[in-house]
């Protein structure tokens, strides 16, 4: 199995350092045996400084181990330079001479390559060609430029003067100097251009020629016999030099995160400009002194101008790159603009069109077909040119602080359509590349007609066509405030529609709708507004006075009540309700306006339908108050507000007291009392009679149980209507409490109107059958003033009879034609008779004659509480017959 890579170059690093420490070791060695007490061996000081270098290099090595990874490897490249030339010094002290040369030239040359990529990647977090390739051309170029001055003025005639020919040995030194001198263009030029770690860079590549050339100061004072004194200082320098570039390594173990910082590219070409004004006036120089170029100096032009060229080469590679990436983000650009629905302009200073896009969808033009060179004006619709006009203006002049106007306005495209647009315009005559404004040409067409069909739908019934509440009261706002006195509401209603739906379907039901909403538009003018609220609802909306108002209705509902034909040949007849209301009544505000078109409504469905009303004052007083009283009336059980009070009812055979009628009184703390007549309509209508039932046969029960305590014999009677006796728990709630009384059932009268009994028979015989069941008596109420058969009556299950008021008495105080024979026919039925309303002599002296047994009335005895009626039964005990 092989082994991964990092595993090695883990194994690589370890035969590495083991090779040079084994050469240190061995340097050590050798010098060691070949010195003496008396005098060192020339080699010991290189040895002593190679050991040095190699220690600092193995603990940098260690310490770029402790850097992040993106890091790590350029410090870990330099410790492994470090460890190369430490090597390289050693083997040269144990190595025969014409070997350490080679040794030696091939360690220091290896070492400045390690040297130079550590410095060529240590910019960067991750290896880059490309920018390594451009520091290394133009680092090379500034590099070989001062070389070939540095040899041709210097280094070449003192070699000359000192060593004559060349041997191998020179070579190993001179050429790893040139190199050294390349690294220093090399870390110069890449200085200048970083926009981050600039010091750390700087810090690092002059660390790293510092050592490179402490070291090969060291073999070239050693190799070239100079004295051993300066052998030793370069060697404490290169020691000292590789301590630093240690101490490099900790700086950035503990450097903080850089932020990026303006680079300088003008030092950066100044100094390659220089290298090359340098090298030339040095080839000048020496044209025109000694003549032609030496072959060796020749050889470092040749390279200058190789660097030179790559530098040239790659200038033209970024160039085509940059170009090609300008290409494809103008074609992505084009692709883009060609398919939006907007296009871009540039306007100079005179609002004239300086550039637009050639790939955009549409083009705006002037009528001639212009756009570039036209004014931004002429592509504008004269309506709307003007106020853009003033918008643009602001802009250029600078009292538009945003430095920006959006103008909503019209533009003519090159096929001379006119096109809603939405412009935005920002100034931008500050920036160097623009230098003008910027115009944003949206196409808001599709979206305008998008927005108006949104708000077709949401102002539309989409049954009908006729506008619906939203709209209705967005025109009642506008229409009272505009004109107050001339606003008229038409509320309609159509009569039994229900009754169509159920008997012919939805579906029918919207035709009729439709043909509804047909005939209103037949009668709206240009100025009305036809609304369907909802379901069967209707709204008229008039610019008009109230004689107006209601001749409108009196044609609505003509129109209405005609015949609707359908296209099954099926005939309908239906009609409708219409409430006026008019602003001129004072009501200012559109939901005052509404509710009284709707109270209106209500008075003409409840004034027999097929009619129009208009609003009174007196109706709505009326709704009030019977709203009023419902909401009252919820909480009257719970605060105790109502009694019973008890209305006698006497035997004439001995004018006793047998039993007594209990009559529910409601005095609120805020409404005062409230008659009868007014709260027993509202809790039928809020459905509040079942538990007002409940509660007045709790009291009644426990009013007959206070009355068998005190040995009162008299019955109580509470009327009832059929809608509680419907529901099977009020027979349980009956039974509970006379349980819970303790009284007889028979004590206890449900008095129902007669009325009533048209409804369900049947359920309503079987309660009446199950209370009788349990001992309750049944009377029903108001005998003679309902429709019911004598073949129903005798199918129901009833006690007593009551005879209606009407049939007992007159409004003149006589006695009612038909008193008698009811008495006779209650007789005959075997049922108790109650004539009830007695309020005259002559009325009870009929009632006498026609031996009516039970008798009720305000002549007798008006409501009373039961304190006063317990009293009165108390203090005439002989009054009171058996049961």
């Amino acid at each position: 199995m092989s082994p991964s890579p990092r595993r090695a170059r883990l194994l690589m690093s370890w035969i590495a350092a083991t090779a040079v420490w084994c050469s240190v070791f061995a340097a050590a060695i050798v010098t060691g045996l070949r010195s003496s007490p008396e005098a060192m061996h020339d080699a010991t000081a290189a040895s002593v400084g190679s050991l040095g270098a190699a220690c600092a290099g193995l603990l940098m090595w260690r310490t770029a181990a402790r850097l992040r990874p993106t890091r790590r490897v350029s410090y870990q490249m330099m410790a492994a330079g470090v460890q190369v030339t430490a090597g390289t010094v050693a083997a040269a002290c144990w190595l025969p001479s014409g070997a350490a040369s080679f040794a030696a030239g091939i360690g220091f040359t290896a070492a400045i390559g390690l040297y130079g990529l550590a410095l060529l990647r240590l910019p960067d977090e991750r290896w880059d060609g490309a920018a390594v390739q451009r520091r290394l051309v133009d680092g090379s170029f500034v590099g070989v430029c001062a070389l070939f001055a540095f040899w041709l003025v210097v280094a070449r005639p003192w070699l000359q003067a000192n060593r004559g020919h060349l041997s191998n040995g020179d070579l190993a030194i001179i050429i790893p100097g040139m190199l050294g001198m390349v690294l220093l263009g090399v870390g110069l030029t890449t200085t200048f251009r970083l926009n981050r770690w600039r010091r750390r860079h700087a810090f690092a590549y002059t660390a790293v020629l510092a050592v490179h050339t402490s070291g090969l100061a060291l073999f070239t004072t050693w190799q070239w016999n100079l004295p051993e004194v300066n052998t030793l200082w370069w060697s404490v320098a290169w020691v000292a030099s590789t301590a630093a570039l240690l101490g490099v390594t900790y700086l950035a173990l503990r450097q903080k995160p850089a932020i990026d910082k303006p680079n300088y590219p003008s030092v950066h070409y100044t100094v390659m400009a220089g290298a090359a004004v340098l090298a030339t006036a040095v080839f000048l120089h020496n044209g025109a002194s000694s003549g032609p170029l030496p072959l060796d100096a020749a050889l470092l032009a040749l390279g200058a101008a190789a660097a030179l060229g790559g530098r040239l080469v790659l200038t033209n590679i970024d160039v085509r790159r940059v170009a090609g990436d300008a290409a494809d983000r103008q074609r992505r650009l084009s692709a883009i603009v060609g398919v939006a629905s907007d296009t871009v302009l540039v306007l100079d200073t005179d609002l004239k069109v300086t550039w637009h896009p050639e790939d955009s969808e549409w083009r705006p033009a002037t009528e001639a077909g212009q756009c570039l060179g036209a004014r931004f004006l002429d592509l504008i619709h004269a309506d709307d040119r003007r106020g853009a006009e003033e918008d643009l203006r602001a802009l250029l002049e600078g009292i538009n602080a945003t430095g920006k106007v959006t103008l909503d306005v019209r533009v003519r495209d090159s096929a001379r359509r006119w096109r809603h647009t939405e412009t935005v315009v920002t100034d931008l005559r500050g920036q160097q590349q623009v230098r003008g404004l910027v115009a944003r040409v949206e196409d808001v067409g599709a979206r305008r007609s998008l927005e108006a069909e949104l708000a077709r739908m949401a102002y539309t019934d989409p049954l009908t066509g006729l506008a619906n509440r939203r709209a209705l009261l967005q025109s009642l706002e506008d229409g009272v405030a505009a004109e107050e006195h001339r606003t008229a509401l038409l509320l309609l209603d159509l009569d039994g529609f229900k009754n169509v739906n159920d008997t012919r379907g939805h579906d029918f039901g919207d035709e009729l709708l439709v043909e509804v909403s047909r005939r209103i538009k037949e009668l709206l003018q240009p100025t009305d507004l036809g609304a369907r609220l909802g379901g069967d609802e209707f709204a008229i909306l008039l610019r008009a006075n109230r004689s107006e108002a209601v001749s409108m209705a009196r044609d609505l509902v003509a129109k209405l009540s005609d015949p609707y034909e359908f296209h099954d040949a099926s005939t309908v007849f239906t009609t409708g309700s219409v409430g006026i209301a008019t602003a001129s009544d004072g009501m200012h505000d559109p939901e005052t306006l509404l509710r009284s078109a709707d109270l209106a409504l209500r008075a003409a469905k409840q004034a027999g339908k097929n009619r129009y009303e208009t609003y009174d004052a007196e109706f709505d007083r009326k709704v009030r108050r019977r709203n009023e009283l419902t909401q009252e009336l919820r909480g009257a059980i719970a605060r105790d507000e109502l009694r019973l009070a008890y209305q006698p009812v006497f035997a004439l055979e001995n004018r006793s007291i047998v039993g007594a009628e209990a009559l529910l009184r409601w005095h609120n703390p805020r409404l005062g009392q409230v008659s009868p007549g007014e709260f027993i309509p509202a809790a039928t209508e809020s459905g509040l009679t079942q538990d007002l039932a409940v509660w007045a046969v709790n009291r009644a029960a426990e009013q007959l149980a206070a009355w068998h305590s005190a040995g009162i014999k008299a019955w109580i009677s509470v009327n009832v209507s059929v809608k509680e006796l419907h529901t099977h728990l009020f027979a349980t709630e009956v039974n509970t409490a006379l349980i819970a009384a303790g009284v007889p059932a028979s004590r206890l009268v449900l008095e129902v109107t007669e009325h009533d009994f048209s409804h369900q028979m049947n359920t309503l015989v079987a309660q009446l059958q199950a209370l009788r069941g349990a001992g309750v008596r049944i009377a029903l109420d108001d005998f003679g003033s309902g429709y019911s058969s004598l073949g129903q009556l005798d199918r129901l299950p009833v006690d007593i009879i009551k005879i209606d008021r009407d049939l007992v008495a007159k409004d003149d105080g006589g006695v009612g034609p038909l008193a008698a024979v009811t008495v006779e026919l209650g007789r005959r039925l075997g049922m108790e008779v109650i004539a009830e309303g007695v309020e005259t002599d002559t009325q009870l002296e009929a009632m006498i004659k026609a031996e009516a047994p039970l008798v009720q009335g305000y002549l007798l005895a008006r409501p009373m509480p039961a304190d006063d009626l317990t009293r009165w039964l108390r203090e005439d005990p002989a009054a009171i017959t058996a049961e």
